[in-house]
């Protein structure tokens, strides 16, 4: 079930560095077509939310909070009240993301690589209002911002 996530990891990659005028046979033109509307429309701040913006947002309108990690940083630390979900089991843990393409869902990881992609790969999916913490949570405590151990 990884594949799909790795495949549109690799397109994404891809286009960013080679453009959409490339195409491979292997590439589905469905995938590819849902990642050159991602990566065309993306905004200069890649969809990045600074973390204090993200606090203000989990406290007004209830966004699912979508950590990526492995579960061995989860178990660590990890903002209250966020869902896990390790980013390369996303594609079979869909009935966790919510039923509104138009849901407010914050992502983040540790540093913010893993919730770029996971961004990314949501937004090819039909949602439409993902952003990723920028920083990760390495960006939320810089912040001063609580953490549950």
């Amino acid at each position: 079930m990884r594949k799909p996530l790795v495949v549109a990891v690799v397109v994404v990659l891809a286009l960013t560095v080679v453009g959409p005028a490339v195409t491979k046979e292997w590439i589905e033109k469905p995938l590819l077509a849902a990642a050159e509307r991602v990566l065309t429309t993306m905004p200069a701040d890649f969809y990045q939310i600074e973390p204090q913006a993200a606090e203000r947002l989990m406290e007004t309108a209830k966004p699912l909070v979508l950590d990526v990690r492995e579960k061995a940083e989860w178990d660590t630390e990890r903002i209250a009240g966020a869902v896990h979900v390790p980013i390369r089991e996303l594609p079979k843990a869909l009935d966790r993301l919510p039923d509104s393409r138009g849901a407010p869902i914050i992502v983040y990881c540790a540093i913010g690589l893993r919730g770029a992609m996971a961004t990314t790969v949501l937004r090819m999916w039909g949602y439409t209002n993902v952003r990723n913490l920028r920083g990760g949570l390495a960006g939320w405590k810089a912040a001063n911002l609580p953490v549950v151990k």
